[in-house]
């Protein structure tokens, strides 16, 4: 049976925020499949739930880049708890998933619990999964203000936090959100692939592979006319030069 006045504790509102990290903003409603699990895992009303996503909502730089506001009301804890989230993404993250995963009963520590650190873990379940991963791309939507920092286009739908150096490559690294580029589809995959890099002034290289594959049209203004241009960085942020560097030595098809 669900208390409907439960008080919240610090581990209630990490697990929410860990949710609130998984799903878009269209999704944070009462009637959404997770947000139902969730509540009845905590043995709470659904739309206390709901009510508390989208008082995460309110306080989201992300949400008002897109033009969108959530629930005003959001407690002094949940205030506390976003400007940290803000301040220190990395050990938020590792407490949220720590939060997360005990209360799915997936979680595996050693005596010595989980210490925050850029690390992020693969679970197996059904499938394997990048533990972090929802928390990471949201400090870096933050981070970038929710735009792609090659065209600076703005929908959640269309953006992915591209990591500079792979997943696989630095554990440590996986996730610090100066290791996150905010890009589109098309300029991830490229990146992604090698076809694109950042050169050591922070300039757009695009690929000879690309080059000698003679786009043209929509492609060709996408891809090659970038070749040279300076990313288009908010004024007060950048993603780490060591990491970029890494990346054009080592994923970069020169």
């Amino acid at each position: 049976m669900t208390t409907e006045r439960m008080a919240w504790t610090d581990r209630d509102r990490l697990q929410v925020l860990s949710l609130y990290c998984r799903l878009t903003f269209g999704q944070l409603h009462r009637g959404r499949p997770e947000v139902i699990q969730l509540a009845e895992r905590m043995g709470r009303s659904v739309n206390s739930v709901a009510m508390k996503l989208s008082n995460y909502a309110s306080l989201d730089p992300e949400v008002l880049a897109l033009g969108k506001k959530g629930l005003s009301g959001a407690s002094q804890q949940d205030r506390l708890l976003w400007q940290r989230f803000i301040a220190e993404p990395e050990a938020v993250a590792c407490e949220c998933e720590e939060a997360w995963l005990s209360l799915h009963g997936e979680m595996e520590q050693g005596e010595g619990g989980w210490e925050p650190d850029y690390m992020g873990r693969d679970v197996v379940g059904l499938q394997k999964r990048r533990v972090g991963q929802p928390l990471f791309r949201k400090a870096v939507m933050i981070r970038y203000d929710t735009r792609c920092v090659i065209t600076g286009v703005r929908h959640e739908d269309l953006l992915i936090a591209s990591h500079i150096v792979p997943w696989q490559e630095r554990p440590e690294s996986r996730l610090d959100p100066a290791n996150g580029l905010c890009l589109n589809a098309l300029h991830d995959r490229a990146f992604d692939k090698g076809l694109m890099g950042i050169d050591s002034e922070g300039r757009i290289r695009i690929s000879r592979e690309l080059a000698e594959s003679h786009l043209n049209g929509r492609l060709k203004d996408q891809l090659m006319d970038l070749d040279g241009q300076p990313l288009d960085l908010p004024p007060t942020t950048s993603p780490n030069r060591e990491y970029l560097a890494w990346h054009f030595r080592e994923c970069f098809r020169q």
